[in-house]
């Protein structure tokens, strides 16, 4: 969950409280760009952590927290900006741990973000027969995670600053689509309803052609007012659906129902269930279908593995093609299998609830597929990847929204005697450090 949560990790009896370091106040030249956006330089030998810095600037830090063997550093002052420097858009640029490269002219981004891959991938000697320069994605998120606490004086609704649990309040967000980007403002009101003082909560948010999709993350179990509340917003403010999911997960209900959230998946219609998994954009969502589809045709049974609620599936299977999907949530399937029938395709998609992270495809489960189609969380699908290395089919699409993940599962891979045959590099979230990679497995062939 967001690291907003209430609840705190006890520290252990006995256990010495550790010193923070002494603030130290330094000028640093900054060498080189990190995997999250941020400068580092060096004071005394050791790297220094500053966010907001380009290479090539010379600025004055202050040395705070520790940070592996280095530590992080606030910015004081941009003593010599590099030529890459720009103004932010975004207001809060300076504050929100949301986007950390919005200073970043377009050119130095771009090479930064294709960098990224690169590193990741050859952090593992892995090397692609062919890598697809980097698809830009240039429509604003579609989803959006606020993050909230109450407050006596008014609740707090915003984004995390950067490697913090303090909220950033904001009003706007540049990087949504209109139907996001001015929700914080009509969404305060709300909270202080149904957040008490000190009370933590998230919101998340996607804009659907339907109307928006609001689910409330809380561990309190709403009451009849707070419902109410809900209800109550939702007309007010038009919105298609306001469901409510317990922190821990194991309890998921629509409080206010007005219309069902809807999106289309090629010529399906579907409705994810409160809470599904959505790409942030629905042109990145696209591109890897398009992707998946082009380097899976052919197959006639292809196992799509961390499926979600069928968002990939429901556009493969059909015309002969059969798709089982696998994922652990049972809302998920339930909504794949019920999008899959009212399109139709009941005896060519089909969903199964298994957790992959901790019960795999074995081999012989493997055998009836001539491709697989593997889409995991950001930690990747190491142990899934050990069965498919072992005896998995000839064709795996994998598609990553984490490169170190996919450059070790890819690794397994390539050692067991598949070719790297195709990466291509996805941005679909502007201004941060995230990007997804599409890629290409294949056993055999010349």
């Amino acid at each position: 969950m967001s690291n907003t949560s209430s609840r705190r990790r006890s520290r252990k009896p006995g256990r010495p409280k550790r010193r923070a370091p002494a603030p130290v106040d330094t000028n640093i030249t900054v060498e080189r760009l990190g995997a999250q956006g941020d400068g580092i330089g060096a004071h005394n030998g050791a790297p220094v952590y500053a966010p907001g810095l380009l290479p090539g600037e010379e600025a004055r830090v202050r040395l705070g927290d520790k940070k592996g063997d280095g530590r992080i550093a606030e910015v004081l002052e941009v003593l010599q900006p590099a030529p890459e420097r720009i103004t932010p858009p975004c207001v809060y640029a300076d504050q929100c741990g949301g986007c950390s490269v919005q200073h970043m002219a377009d050119d130095a981004y771009l090479a930064w973000k294709e960098s990224l891959v690169d590193q990741a991938l050859g952090s593992r000697s892995l090397e692609p027969e062919t890598r697809l320069p980097l698809l830009r994605i240039g429509e604003g998120r579609r989803r959006l995670r606020f993050a909230a606490i109450g407050r006596a004086g008014g609740a707090i609704l915003g984004f995390n600053a950067r490697a913090s649990r303090q909220i950033v309040p904001i009003d706007q967000c540049i990087a949504a689509v209109p139907d996001l980007a001015d929700l914080p403002v009509a969404l305060r009101p709300l909270l202080d309803r149904l957040l008490q003082s000190g009370e933590a909560g998230d919101i998340e948010a996607w804009a659907s052609p339907t109307g928006l999709d609001l689910l409330l993350i809380r561990t309190r179990p709403l009451d009849m007012t707070e419902r109410q509340a809900i209800a109550d917003f939702a007309d007010t403010q038009n919105i298609a659906r306001f469901a409510w999911v317990a922190e821990d997960g194991d309890i998921t209900e629509s409080v206010a129902a007005r219309r069902t959230p809807m999106i289309t998946l090629g010529s399906v219609r579907a409705a994810p269930a409160p809470g599904a998994f959505l790409q942030p954009t629905a042109e990145g969502e696209q591109a890897m279908a398009e992707f998946a589809a082009e380097h899976l045709q052919g197959a006639k049974h292809i196992a799509d593995l961390y499926s979600g609620w069928g968002p990939f599936a429901l556009r493969l299977g059909g015309d002969g093609v059969h798709v089982a999907a696998y994922e652990g949530a049972p809302a998920m399937i339930a909504a794949l299998n019920q999008a899959a029938g009212q399109a139709g395709l009941g005896g060519f998609v089909k969903g199964h609830v298994r957790d992959l992270a901790r019960r795999p495809l074995r081999v012989d489960e493997l055998k009836p597929y001539d491709a697989v189609l593997l889409d995991p969380p950001r930690s990747g699908a190491a142990h899934q990847v050990e069965s498919l290395a072992t005896g998995g089919p000839d064709r795996i699409v994998y598609l990553s929204c984490n490169p170190a993940a996919l450059a070790r599962d890819g690794r397994i891979l390539v050692d067991a005697g598949y070719r790297f045959r195709i990466a291509q590099p996805i941005d679909q979230f502007r201004w941060t450090p995230h990007l997804e990679v599409a890629t290409l497995f294949e056993r055999g062939g010349a």
